[in-house]
């Protein structure tokens, strides 16, 4: 029980109080030997808050079950801080890494005195010490100094850092021996010799499980053993099984049900060098590929790949079959920026409209892309961007020149702790000779789940004489979407999307918009999303059921 405190004050206060483990049926005698204790215990509980000067009456009874305790508390004013100093000296006090981290002290002057912050201050700094590789760091003064007369405390804390240790010798153990050490050490990024940083060696973790090799990662700096202001660190790894046989059924509007196999082979040899096969069948497109790819610099997220498929797509505004190779190189760039750079070779035999025609193309390309999302699979703040430039000549073994961009725009911005705004864009511009020899997959349509809600994939674009939809040469689609989740998995949406696809041969059919609203569940494994979107421009259609199962954008 107590008066005139509560909070932070009266919570400290009964935790310091031995009486409160004591059993009820503890003696009359002994239990008045508690109530001195319990007013030094609480006493203690106050000053470690800053205060000083209370005025305290304790009481124990006996009570018809357990004695009772009546506390009775005018803590008084608090001492408040002073003059508060911390040096850092050594080559700390240049490291603006370590000056950061422990920036956020706490110890304000003109604020009460509290003991705990004071000693979280003091370990902070130590722990920092040792995560940045500061291992002979001590405190050369450390005082606090009260003056209950005056209520003021004053602060004086001295740390020498001493030398910074770097990361030293970096020993790989396999078991067994699987790969080659070249490559897991290129996983690493240079970072023997590097000044340390507990981060960056637990990085090496994470950087490792990003490479698909590997079942079992043990990651350990030997701060116990350093050589020459170094710390070397040891890593042990497993390998994962080499072969992976993957299967999955989805659907979608656009798709219908659609099922996919893969094989993954994860090291073809001791360099690292995988084999992929996928194959993908839905009621509209049938695909079959393979690829084969070499870890480069940094195997982590660059690669050198050879990919070789065929693909058939069918749908109600044109057929084609497709036969592709494409060689292709990631890399990164500055700015978090990855970049992928491809020479595709391809074969098309097309049905659009009136035309049934065939081509071929050789044709250089480049993709640029940056996302950061703050979850992978249920975002609530987030953006990706996606930049491709393709193009050919019909001087180098193209039936017709042609060159074409894209771009992609996607952003999540949280309103609320339960609501999300999505926004996409997307916007393309093709420049062609002769547009009846391009096929469909380097053409622009639009609609579909993921483009104009409420029409039909592929269904929407300029139209020939005959009223035939046959793609454009321009493409401008923008979406706005709000969620709002009511429970922790359950939500729903409402929707507007806008746009169409434009030039070309054909006749431009205007702006094409539809609105909706619709259902969403993070499920296990993933969010699916079920839209009933109006088409306002279409009154032969008044709703389009809408379904995917996948990220949102």
């Amino acid at each position: 029980h107590q008066r005139e405190i509560d909070g932070e004050l009266a919570a400290n206060v009964r935790a310091h109080l031995s009486v409160t483990s004591k059993p009820c049926t503890i003696s009359r005698a002994y239990l008045a030997a508690f109530e001195q204790r319990s007013t030094e215990e609480t006493r203690e509980a106050l000053r470690a808050l800053g205060y000083y000067e209370p005025v305290i009456g304790v009481s124990i009874e006996p009570g018809d079950a357990c004695p009772h305790a009546n506390i009775d508390v005018t803590p008084g004013p608090p001492v408040l801080l002073g003059k508060v100093t911390i040096d850092i000296n050594g080559p700390a006090h240049d490291d603006a890494d370590f000056q950061r981290r422990i920036a956020d002290h706490g110890l304000v002057p003109g604020t009460a005195l509290n003991h705990e912050t004071y000693t979280a201050t003091k370990r902070r700094i130590e722990s920092v010490a040792l995560e940045l590789g500061y291992l002979e760091g001590i405190f050369v003064k450390n005082a606090l100094r009260v003056n209950p007369a005056r209520r003021i405390a004053d602060v004086r804390l001295a740390f020498d850092s001493g030398p910074r240790y770097r990361i030293g010798e970096i020993a790989i153990i396999q078991e067994p021996d699987f790969l080659d050490e070249a490559l897991i050490r290129r996983f690493l990024e240079n970072a023997d010799g590097e000044p340390y940083n507990a981060t960056r060696v637990a990085g090496f973790h994470s950087a490792l499980a990003k490479g698909s090799y590997f079942d079992r990662i043990d990651v350990r700096p030997k701060l116990s053993a350093t050589v020459d202001n170094t710390i070397p660190v040891a890593i042990t790894l497993t390998p994962q099984d080499q072969h992976k046989v993957t299967t999955g059924l989805g659907a979608s509007t656009d798709e219908g049900i659609r099922g996919r196999a893969t094989y993954k082979n994860r090291r073809v040899n001791r360099y690292g060098h995988q084999l992929d096969v996928a194959a993908h069948g839905s009621l509209i497109e049938q695909r079959f590929s393979v690829g084969y790819s070499l870890p480069r610099e940094h195997p982590v997220d660059e690669w050198l790949t050879l990919q070789a498929g065929v693909k058939r797509l069918d749908v109600d505004t044109f057929d084609s079959i497709e036969a592709q190779m494409v060689l292709s190189e990631t890399k990164r760039r500055p700015f978090g920026w990855m970049e992928t750079r491809y020479l595709e070779w391809s074969r098309a035999d097309f049905d659009v409209s009136s035309t049934n025609d065939a081509s071929i193309f050789l044709s250089p390309g480049a993709k640029w892309r940056k996302s950061a999302f703050n979850h992978d699979l249920f975002p609530t703040r987030g953006y990706s961007i996606e930049f491709e430039v393709k193009g050919a000549a019909d001087a180098l073994f193209s039936t017709t020149s042609f060159a074409r961009s894209k771009v992609r725009l996607s952003s999540i911005l949280g309103i609320t702790g339960r609501s999300r705004l999505l926004l996409r864009g997307r916007l393309g511009a093709l420049w062609v000779d002769e547009f009846d020899q391009l096929p469909p997959s380097e053409r622009f349509f639009a609609g579909g789940d993921n483009s104009i809600r409420g029409y039909d994939i592929d269904s929407l674009g300029p139209v020939d004489a005959s009223g035939q939809v046959i793609g454009g040469t321009r493409l401008g689609i923008i979406s706005a979407e709000v969620d709002y989740y009511f429970t922790e998995r359950w939500g729903f949406a409402a929707f507007i999307d806008t746009g169409n696809a434009f030039g070309g041969d054909g006749s431009s059919t205007g702006l094409q918009t539809g609105v909706g609203i619709g259902a969403r569940w993070r499920s296990p494994i993933g969010p699916i999303r079920v839209d009933l979107a109006h088409p306002l421009d279409d009154t032969s259609n008044d709703f389009r059921l809408h379904l995917r199962i996948g990220p949102d954008l």
